[in-house]
């Protein structure tokens, strides 16, 4: 990622990140693992992780992103970039990793 793509990034997520204070509880905590901006900006796609229910927290950030998307116009950038939200699949993708290597029988290195 460039420079100015992750300043950008960073820019994003501190202009959304209050959203996160109004997320339903039946959601959990929920936090913004990484915001990514796409090459060109034009898109910015932020992985979301909830403790309890994921899903429910993509959909109310679905429903909060006309505001949000306006309140990135404050950014100084010729194009303010289109918000994407996304489920964060790494904690998913982790514990299936677990779940594997602690099935295999490995014998420890002794060297």
């Amino acid at each position: 990622m460039s420079k100015r793509s992750a300043a950008l990034a960073s820019a994003v997520r501190e202009i959304i990140a209050p959203v996160l204070r109004t997320c339903p509880l039946e959601c959990g905590v929920v936090s913004f693992t990484e915001v990514v901006v796409s090459a060109d900006g034009a898109y910015a796609t932020a992985y979301v992780s909830a403790l309890r229910n994921p899903e429910a927290a993509l959909a109310y950030l679905e429903s909060q992103r006309t505001r949000l998307q306006r309140d990135l116009g404050c950014l100084r950038s010729r194009h303010i970039p289109r918000l994407r939200f996304r489920v964060d699949e790494t904690p998913i993708r982790a514990s299936r990793i677990d779940a594997l290597l602690s099935g295999m029988d490995i014998e420890p290195n002794d060297t």
